[in-house]
């Protein structure tokens, strides 16, 4: 039997950890489902079994909100009548089974910002759960850095014939979203105190180097602010770098050209097969065409367009807001974006930076896939997202 004074420490433990705990569960769960799944392990999703067990930890113990419980139960219906109201040549139960994964995916960041809204001392757990984020992330630029210099398939974001290392990071989409969020933290924290701190070289540096387009573009979308807000367009020097840029890049065109023929191979193959929309959309483009053709062909009638009828387990076009049409429709996508502004959006209002940063987030996923879905990254958009609203209120007390 356990004595008192170890129950009680426990729980005071708990109280102000339990956020901590989580995290450094689901990082440690993803990283064993990267390791596993890079050695050919057949059951390895590691990361999947400790979500569903957080998820049946917090019904269990009904720490869900009567609001967000009822906006479920509308969206879990709404996705049932959207299966049945497509024929793709499986039962009913076989349709809701292979894409009720995806249902999961979708509305579990807002099962998780529920959670987090009623933790006992809040503050205190968010703030312990960012300094976690950021003592991971430089870890991360650690092994990107091994990655790089051993060249370790472990740590490539892509495989041989494209060039990005996202370290212990499972996929190049979760790398993405986690570093477009920590660098509004870091730009957000240099605009505030005039400095910058060795957390903005590694976060900037590591989402340079994890080389996905998506962060390539957010990059440009916070440099034309950063550009106008620091007014840098006023200054002589910023005029010269550039001109020494453009000089730069004009005497190495034969050695880009060749870095490009090797490392971002596949781009320059769907360049000269398809062109530049392809190229640049990595065939999302052609998976549009694809599943709107799939869609006439599944008997997608009115009513789908209203409430959705989305066939994942078959062809996703992997472009965020094009794929949240498909599967929730209308109604559902009007729902879903509702709740996405309650328990996302609406932290980073206060603030120019932060208003043009979240939007510019929503401007790279529309280009992107797997925002929506990527449970993974739920738990790190949370902890930034409600730090910037410790933030406002910090300000607004001072």
């Amino acid at each position: 039997m356990l004595s008192p004074i170890f129950t009680k420490s426990f729980w005071s433990f708990k109280k102000t950890n339990e956020l901590s705990i989580i995290l450094i569960l689901f990082f440690i769960s993803e990283f064993l489902t990267k390791l596993l799944d890079f050695y050919g392990v057949e059951h390895y999703r590691v990361g999947i079994v400790i979500k569903m067990m957080f998820l049946c930890y917090v019904f269990a113990r009904k720490l869900i909100s009567s609001s967000l419980f009822g906006a479920l139960v509308i969206l879990g219906l709404l996705f049932f009548f959207s299966q049945l109201g497509i024929d793709t040549g499986l039962s009913l139960k076989e349709k809701l089974l292979e894409n009720l994964l995806y249902f999961a995916k979708y509305t579990f960041i807002f099962v998780m910002a529920d959670y987090i809204s009623q933790l006992n001392f809040k503050d205190i757990q968010i703030h312990k759960a960012l300094t976690i984020i950021l003592f991971f992330l430089r870890i991360n630029f650690i092994a990107i850095l091994v990655g790089i210099l051993f060249k370790l398939d472990l740590f490539r974001t892509y495989g041989h014939d494209r060039f990005g290392y996202n370290g212990i990071i499972q996929m190049n989409s979760h790398a993405s979203y986690i570093y477009c969020f920590a660098t509004i933290y870091v730009v957000y924290n240099y605009l505030k105190i005039k400095k910058i701190t060795l957390d903005f070289w590694i976060i900037i540096i590591s989402g340079l180097l994890i080389g996905t387009k998506t962060l390539y573009f957010f990059y440009a979308l916070v440099g034309v602010y950063l550009i106008f807000h620091l007014k840098l367009y006023k200054k002589f020097t910023f005029y010269i770098l550039f001109l020494l840029l453009v000089v730069a890049i004009f005497l190495s065109i034969d050695i880009l050209s060749l870095f490009l023929s090797t490392h971002l191979k596949p781009f320059v193959i769907l360049y000269n097969d398809y062109g530049f929309i392809t190229a640049i959309t990595s065939t999302r483009d052609l998976l549009l065409m694809e599943t709107l053709n799939l869609a006439s062909q599944y008997d997608w009638s009115f009513i789908n367009y209203l409430i959705g009828g989305g066939f994942f387990n078959i062809l996703r076009t992997e472009m965020a807001f094009v794929d949240l049409f498909f599967f929730w429709g209308i109604i559902g996508m009007v729902l879903y974006l509702s709740l996405y502004y309650k328990y996302i959006i609406r932290h980073y209002l206060y603030n120019a930076f932060l208003k043009y940063a979240i939007f510019s987030v929503l401007l790279s996923a529309f280009f992107g896939g797997n925002y929506f879905t990527n449970a993974v990254t739920a738990i790190y958009i949370l902890v930034f997202s409600n730090f910037f609203t410790l933030e406002k209120i910090k300000n607004s007390n001072n």
